[in-house]
Order: structure tokens, then C-alpha cells, then sequence
């Protein structure tokens, strides 16, 4: 086996293991030129071992969900650059909403500088990582619980929002895509998700760059619903021009 066959094992085995991967994580990882890799994903997608997004690939089957604290241990210093920068969109006396997922769970972490905020979430670990936070009134909807996500959702998480009015909501997604949208696994959860942004004045998109080259299964709604997108800084130029031509900026 030749070094060329070592290396796209080597990067369809990183997918199987994220569930997807980033052409600049193959640049990165593997040494090569952007071009050689963009050539690896179209000879694994010939061979149909995985499927070319914008981007970067994710795998022939898009039913692949990585378990949460799988996914805590992704890409961990883009998460917390995001929640960083997310915190520049809040403020005390906000009212916040927080979905579930890694890089909403990196904002919760974040909170208690605030004196005095009020968080609603549908995330059973966001709400126990906020618990005892001076300052912080918290609400946790109902719902059915997800042991994957931690996330509640169903006809008792969308009746308590719809008794909730939320100043800005930051929401974690699966993938996304200007064609298809904010995207997300599991049906309930997307219902959830959407009902979250309804009741929300303003909805942040956060998200890592790895997610703009993964399709998901359900559609919570278009990226241009959205105020913008808080992403990390490893987003290239052409991809930020993109998503600002079609109405969903990065900020």
C-alpha cells in the first residue's frame, strides 16, 4: 500500500470518527496542498466512501451521530474562541436561550461573569453546568430526554416555550448549508429548536467550521432566519463572502 492509500485510509477514518471532516483539517493534519486534498475527497467519493460538501466531506451515510462527550473532546479551542465571542452579544438583564450541544454547553461555562442574567434551555447538562450561578435565574424546559444530546424535547419542551418570550437565542447545530439549512439529527430536537427561535427576538447561530461541511437529517430552518453566524477564525474568506451575499453574515 502506497503513502497515497495510507493517507485517505488514514482520512476516511478521521470521518468515521467525527462523522465528517474539513479540507482544512486535511491540509492541516496530513501536510498536504489544498489541492491534493480536495483530489483525495472526489477519488473517496468515486469510491463511495464518503460524500464532498462545501468544503470538506462527511460519510456515505448521513445517519452518523457522534455521542456527546465524543464531540466535547472536537475541536475544543474553536468552541471556546466562539464562546468568546458570543459573549460580546450578551449582556446583564438579557434573556438568553441556550440549545443543546458542545458549543452552547462552552458559552454555559462561560455565564457566571454576568450579575444578572436569565438562561432557558432544553439541555439537561447546560442547566446542571448553570445551577448555583449567583445572579442566574435559570428555567429548564420539560420534555423527553435524549441520553446522546442531554437535549429535552417534544410537546412538553415546545409548551414551555411558547409560554416564554427570549431576548437572544444561541443555537448548536449539526450542519449547515446555504442550500438545505441549519440542520440537526433528531426530528423532536429540530421541532424544538424552532420553536426556541419563534419565541426568540434575535437567533445566534454557533457553530465550528467543521459543521459547514456536514448535511444533517432534519432542517430546523434557513441560516437567514438568523442574526448571523459566530463561527471560528479558521472560516476562509470565500466561505464568509458566501454566507453574506445570501443574508447570513458572519460576525
Amino acid at each position: 500500500m502506497g503513502k497515497t492509500d495510507i493517507r485517505r485510509d488514514a482520512i476516511m477514518q478521521a470521518i468515521k470518527d467525527k462523522g465528517s471532516i474539513a479540507l482544512t483539517d486535511i491540509v492541516q493534519q496530513f501536510a498536504v496542498s489544498e489541492a491534493t486534498a480536495r483530489r483525495d475527497l472526489e477519488i473517496l467519493e468515486q469510491e463511495k466512501r464518503c460524500i464532498r460538501t462545501f468544503g470538506g466531506a462527511v460519510l456515505e451515510s448521513l445517519k452518523v451521530e457522534v455521542p456527546f462527550f465524543n464531540k466535547m473532546d472536537l475541536y475544543t479551542d474553536e468552541k471556546k474562541e466562539i464562546a468568546d465571542k458570543a459573549l460580546n452579544y450578551i449582556e446583564d438583564g438579557d434573556i438568553i436561550g441556550l440549545t443543546g450541544g458542545t458549543t452552547t454547553t462552552f458559552i454555559a461555562k462561560k455565564l457566571n461573569q454576568f450579575k444578572n442574567l436569565t438562561v432557558i434551555t432544553n439541555a439537561v447538562n447546560i442547566a446542571y453546568e448553570l445551577i448555583g450561578t449567583q445572579g442566574l435565574q435559570l428555567i429548564l424546559t420539560g420534555g423527553v430526554i435524549r441520553t446522546q444530546t442531554f437535549e429535552l424535547s417534544g410537546p412538553l419542551a415546545n409548551a414551555t416555550l411558547e409560554n416564554l418570550s427570549i431576548r437572544k437565542t444561541f443555537m448548536g447545530v449539526d450542519g449547515i448549508s446555504l442550500s438545505r439549512g441549519m440542520m440537526i439529527y433528531n426530528e423532536l430536537e429540530a421541532e424544538t429548536n424552532r420553536r426556541m427561535m419563534k419565541q426568540s427576538m434575535e437567533t445566534y447561530l454557533v457553530a465550528d467550521h467543521s459543521k459547514f461541511s456536514r448535511s444533517s437529517l432534519f432542517v430546523i430552518g434557513e441560516v437567514q432566519e438568523t442574526v448571523g453566524i459566530i463561527s471560528d477564525s479558521t472560516i476562509t474568506p470565500e466561505m464568509k463572502l458566501a454566507f453574506k451575499e445570501a443574508g447570513a453574515p458572519f460576525l
